[in-house]
């Protein structure tokens, strides 16, 4: 079976790039320049959006990993992320139906939920995004919803959580600079400086933050097990991957003072306005429909991540 990967250099596309390899599928390699790895079968150097039909022809399945993907920036400007991630992404599925492609797995995020009235996101409570970013992924959940109706494109997107930690092989990580909390605290321990939790005294067991997280590992086996469930059913389908339970910001530095040779420097500052106390997913349907459930905790995510920065 032949899937193109689109985003196969950055941190997801190459993390599944190497299990789809090393499951026997060839991969074509899709990014703007040629990937840090040779877990592909053939490469396709170029802008997503213009990938030809004619090289789509022979594609039997497309996991969409690229997007610009930060909440922040995506404020500050907009039309970069509705015209790459919505604009090249339509321009994408307009190839695909006209390569009668009809397996489209969309690399979504826990962004589409916004700041929810509950603690537990399930993929079915009514989303608001509160960043272009969030949004953008949002108008594409239900852009692939009308391309089932209309051209019988089956899909599963999945919303990600925090993902997290490195290659257990070590071949592979993110790269530095980071945005999430465990790869802040890990590198600004390793160069010596102070890392600063934001609130103490949120309605949690110790008053920091709870949040989910997933490991690198288990989303691409996320992707994976996307792929043959559009093998055997028809549709557009969403589910929440994270890692079944949610952990503290305090547990965080806990467990990497324990499992790596840092110890952390922390400090505390004041709470960020908006955010909730607990934000977590609901994994009830990728356990069941698709068959998914993660292998990685917390240590693990940690362990890995550090190895990865230390190599």
């Amino acid at each position: 079976m032949r899937v193109l990967v689109t985003g196969a250099g950055g941190y997801i596309g190459s993390q599944t790039c190497k299990l789809l390899t090393q499951q026997g599928y060839q991969v074509i390699a899709n990014d703007h320049s040629v990937p840090n790895h040779n877990y592909y079968h053939q490469k396709e150097i170029n802008n997503y959006a213009k990938i030809p039909v004619g090289m789509l022809a022979g594609i039997d399945a497309v996991v969409h990993t690229a997007a610009t993907s930060l909440v922040g920036p995506s404020v500050m400007n907009p039309d970069k992320y509705y015209q790459n991630n919505v604009g090249s992404t339509l321009d994408l599925l307009s190839n695909c139906v006209e390569a009668n492609i009809h397996t489209f797995v969309f690399a979504s995020s826990a962004g589409v939920y916004g700041e929810p009235s509950e603690d537990v996101c399930h993929e079915n409570i009514d989303a608001q995004p509160c960043s272009p970013y969030g949004w953008s992924k949002k108008m594409m959940e239900i852009i692939l919803q009308d391309y089932y109706t209309a051209y019988n494109l089956n899909s599963v997107s999945l919303r990600f959580f925090n993902v997290a930690g490195a290659d257990t092989d070590c071949e592979m990580g993110q790269q530095p600079d980071a945005t999430h909390i465990i790869a802040k605290a890990i590198e600004l321990t390793m160069a010596g400086k102070d890392f600063t939790l934001f609130g103490k005294e949120f309605d949690t067991d110790d008053g920091t933050c709870v949040r989910d997280y997933v490991h690198v590992e288990d989303v691409a086996q996320g992707i994976l097990n996307s792929i043959e469930l559009l093998g055997k059913t028809s549709g557009a389908h969403t589910f929440n991957l994270g890692g079944e339970r949610g952990y503290s910001n305090l547990e965080i530095v806990d467990s990497i003072n324990r499992v790596t040779p840092l110890t952390v420097n922390l400090k505390y500052g004041d709470p960020r306005a908006g955010d909730p106390s607990t934000l977590i997913a609901d994994t009830h349907a990728a356990n069941t429909i698709l068959d998914w459930k993660p292998k990685h905790n917390l240590d693990s995510i940690i362990s890995t991540a550090y190895k990865w920065y230390t190599k």
